[in-house]
């Protein structure tokens, strides 16, 4: 790994005084940072034809701005990712109120959220890289969920342009999880405008169904004939627009079993203008494909404003309300046991 250099400097102080650190993992090629403040990634920087380079994670500029963030701009998400419905679940007979902080839900695990907590930190390598781990307990209660869970989050560089992100976790107590990043990606750069002209194919046969208030009814549905189908390469204005809003939506990566822990080939994202390229790989059951809908003007890096559809999130994950959903793939974690799950970005360009 003598191609892959680690920097750390101070990104900032919160409020009470804590000093909050900024890694930055360069393998000569393309580099990412991370801070210890919400386990969040702050930027992908890749190159340009002209030889520069360009942001491909929207995001802000200070750490002012993650602070005051709402949109969990690459932030780090647990207990449990995406929404639980009627913020609670039944867990071995009891059942566990959880913040309710989206119209009778639970998102993204509520309103002690993980992305505003100040995490241990470490430089480590891996057999996938060099980087930074991130650690922290969660207490038992926090957010409502039972058990005091040790956490750890791991984000790695290789020399060929991989930036793994791998989460670990151990409870003393039953408890649901569901860990992973919220980064915003746009692969023309943070300030290029829409994502619709970017090609997209997904290695995806079916897709959760949803309600209205976006909770998965249980049922699993085929892709084809409908907005859903990228399973062969296609332009995301093609398929966007047959929608009333945008992409929200929880797609089943093939091949998923739970009895086989290994890493699955999603698909990829592309921007045809510049050629670059980001393929996703995971352990995880689903990936929530997000198109930054609610993105409404609020200002980011250099004070760019970030708009509807400027970027889009494709959030690794298990089952969406799993919880409670008996038929969905399993979400709860028991003592003895360990949550062990890995997701690489693969860039190309």
């Amino acid at each position: 790994m003598a191609n892959l250099e680690l920097k750390k400097n101070i990104f900032g102080r919160l409020s009470d005084g804590t000093e909050i650190e900024l890694y930055t993992v360069n393998n000569g090629k393309m580099s990412f940072s991370s801070t210890n403040y919400g386990c969040t990634l702050t930027s992908i920087m890749l190159p340009t034809a002209k030889g520069a380079f360009v942001d491909v994670l929207l995001g802000f500029s200070t750490l002012d701005g993650w602070v005051g963030d709402g949109y969990c701009f690459g932030t780090g998400v647990g207990r449990f990712a995406n929404r639980i419905g009627g913020a609670s679940f039944t867990l071995d007979g009891k059942k566990y109120q959880l913040d309710d902080n989206d119209s009778g839900r639970t998102l993204h695990g509520g309103f002690t959220r993980w992305e505003k907590k100040v995490w241990n930190h470490k430089e480590v390598e891996t057999k996938y890289g060099r980087g930074v781990e991130y650690s922290r307990v969660s207490p038992d209660g926090e957010q409502g969920f039972p058990g005091n869970l040790s956490a750890k989050q791991i984000f790695t560089l290789s020399e060929d342009n991989i930036l793994t992100l791998e989460y670990f976790a151990t409870t003393d107590a039953p408890t649901p999880i569901s860990i992973t990043n919220h980064a915003y990606f746009n692969l023309k750069g943070y300030d290029g405008g829409t994502i619709r002209d970017q090609e997209a194919m997904f290695n995806a046969d079916t897709v959760l169904e949803i309600k209205e208030d976006h909770l998965p009814t249980g049922k699993i549905l085929n892709v084809e004939g409908t907005p859903f189908d990228f399973r062969t390469p296609r332009l995301i204005s093609s398929q966007i627009e047959k929608l009333p809003f945008g992409f929200d939506d929880c797609f089943c990566v093939n091949g998923f079993d739970e009895k086989d822990f290994k890493l699955r080939d999603f698909g990829y994202v592309k921007d045809p203008a510049s050629g670059r390229k980001m393929s996703v790989r995971t352990t995880q059951p689903g990936v929530q494909f997000y198109t930054a809908n609610f993105l409404d003007g609020v200002k980011g890096k250099n004070g760019h404003p970030y708009g509807k559809q400027e970027a889009l999130c494709l959030e690794t994950q298990g089952y969406p309300d799993a919880p409670n959903k008996s038929e969905f793939p399993n979400s709860i974690l028991r003592p003895g046991e360990t949550y062990h799950q890995v997701t690489q970005y693969v860039f190309e360009f």
